[in-house]
């Protein structure tokens, strides 16, 4: 209880000291300045409450000893301590006044009462290290000079003697100047080098100012988003304009926000864990993700990220590439290939299950795409091999025929269409192919040109069948018209006279020769028939 007590009072102590006016705000951290009152605000939180360390046993052996002056210059002291500790409505700079001032009136003092074994030797030289800590280190050197008049001014007391201090009983004024040139030799070195280390830091300062404004350029300037985040709290430390911009949100709004605010809210879960996962390692980190925009947009972007040190919090230094477009058109691209491989399966489908063989060649006359049915349909020698891809069609064709085919192709590649038709004997059978040769264009120029070949076998054997079965009919035609007509004809008179006839002999005789007419008529419509039949 007691130690949350002493906690909480020393916070509200240090803001209390801390409290200074705005003109001591101008300072900013890429000043040394800055880091030098930074310094004396410490100096003045841890100076106040040890300082009892010094003040109580000097004061109460002061009054208790006889020493009522020292006493009473100690407390005068305290009071401009506590005066430039708690009057934080001073500028500062007269609040470090104060503080010198106080020092260098207890060395003066404490030299002249305590002599040399006093501390006022070592306030004396306090001051002069402090001074260069807390001002411009000019002023260090100014403060070696007024320590080296003061003492100075102690060495012409001793040799001089006008009154009565307890030096005169320690030091001859030669043992004094001894003494005081090796005080003024360490506050020289030690100034030096305090003088040289603040050189060094101020470079550093600089370089590390003009490395911040070079990335600060091109973090403003990059026409791409970039922003910087805080790794535990994951609220934004930075952002571009081409963030405000893309996202639609002002600065003072994305200050506001968590990386979590730009995105969908099915993902905000994951992000915390991703973060933590990556915070342990200096890496160059890149992902895919999801963002939304101000006005509800979501965006498809590409992320890519490196840790850094911001001002002593662990930040991330976001780019981000909009890829909304690209993925959308990567997207269309794969339908469309999709469509492309179904259409080509759908045309590959539709050649390979037509009726006709396909032998496509290019303009050398190589062979570059042919279906299956090509090796059936498609046929220039009687002994015919397999086709190839790359194989010349001349491989394919009798010697004593690539004349005449080369013709053909190089009338075919000039536009012109070209059918014929061939018999060949395979295996003691007849087969008759059709060949069609169609000149192929590729942008209104011919390349290439395409075999078609169909295997019109049957269809040959159907046609000779039906002009038999014509002849046939023509032969009976005949018949009919010449044959029949003369025993019919011959029937008809007869049957005429037989009605006229009054002799029964006669009758007689014309019905013989009916009944032979007759006969001679059954026999020509049974060899009709019996014709007819077997064509049939």
């Amino acid at each position: 209880m007691f130690k949350v007590f002493l906690t909480n009072w020393f916070h509200s102590y240090q803001r209390i000291v801390k409290n200074m006016p705005n003109e001591d705000l101008i300072n900013i951290q890429n000043d040394l300045d800055y880091w030098k009152n930074q310094l004396f605000l410490k100096f003045l939180i841890y100076c106040f409450p040890i300082s009892f360390i010094a003040l109580l046993p000097g004061v109460y052996m002061s009054f208790n000893e006889g020493y009522i002056i020292i006493g009473v210059v100690d407390c005068l002291c305290f009071a401009l301590l506590v005066i430039a500790t708690f009057c934080s409505f001073l500028p500062l700079k007269y609040r470090k006044l104060l503080i010198i001032t106080l020092f260098y009136i207890l060395a003066i003092f404490l030299i002249a009462n305590l002599g040399y074994i006093g501390p006022g030797i070592f306030y004396l030289f306090a001051t002069t290290i402090l001074i260069a800590l807390i001002v411009p280190i000019r002023y260090a050197y100014w403060s070696i000079a007024a320590n080296a008049i003061i003492l100075s001014g102690f060495a012409a007391i001793i040799y001089l003697k006008p009154f009565n201090v307890i030096l005169l009983k320690q030091y001859s004024a030669g043992e004094w100047i001894a003494f005081s040139s090796n005080l003024i030799f360490l506050s020289i070195v030690l100034v030096v080098l305090i003088h040289a280390i603040f050189d060094g830091l101020q470079s550093i300062i600089l370089t590390k100012d003009q490395l911040q404004s070079k990335y600060k350029n091109i973090f403003e300037s990059s026409p791409l988003p970039m922003w910087l985040f805080d790794t535990n709290s994951l609220n934004f430390l930075d952002v571009n304009d081409a963030a405000i911009a893309h996202y639609g949100y002002k600065k003072a709004e994305f200050m506001a926000m968590t990386i979590k605010d730009i995105r969908p809210s099915e993902t905000v879960v994951d992000i915390e864990s991703i973060v933590n996962l990556n915070r342990g390692q200096f890496k160059f980190h890149h992902d895919d993700v999801t963002h939304v925009k101000k006005n509800g947009e979501k965006i498809n972007v590409k992320v890519q990220s490196s840790l850094l040190d911001f001002n002593g919090r662990k930040a991330k230094l976001v780019l981000v590439t909009d890829i909304t477009s690209q993925i959308k058109t990567e997207r269309e691209m794969q339908k469309s290939a999709l469509k492309l491989k179904q259409s080509e399966a759908n045309l590959r489908a539709i050649f390979e299950s037509t009726l006709d063989g396909f032998v496509l060649l290019d303009h050398d006359s190589n062979i570059i795409a042919f279906n299956l049915k090509a090796q059936e349909s498609i046929m220039f020698n009687n002994n015919q091999i397999a086709f190839e891809y790359g194989k010349s069609i001349f491989d394919y064709i009798q010697v004593t025929r690539r004349t005449y085919f080369k013709e053909l192709l190089q009338r075919v590649h000039l536009g012109e269409v070209i059918e014929y038709e061939r018999k060949f004997r395979i295996n003691g059978k007849i087969h008759w192919i059709n060949y069609t040769l169609t000149p192929v264009k590729d942008s209104d120029k011919i390349t290439r040109a395409c075999i078609t070949g169909r295997d019109i076998t049957a269809h040959r054997q159907y046609v000779q069948t039906i002009e038999k079965q014509n002849k046939i009919f023509r032969e009976i035609s005949w018949i009919q018209s010449h044959l029949v007509r003369a025993p019919l004809a011959r029937v008809m008179g007869l049957t005429s006279l037989l009605c006229s006839e009054k002799d029964e002999d006669e009758k007689a005789e014309i019905l013989k020769m009916l009944q032979y007419s007759s006969n001679e008529l059954d026999n020509i419509i049974k060899k009709i028939t019996d014709k007819t039949s077997d064509t049939i």
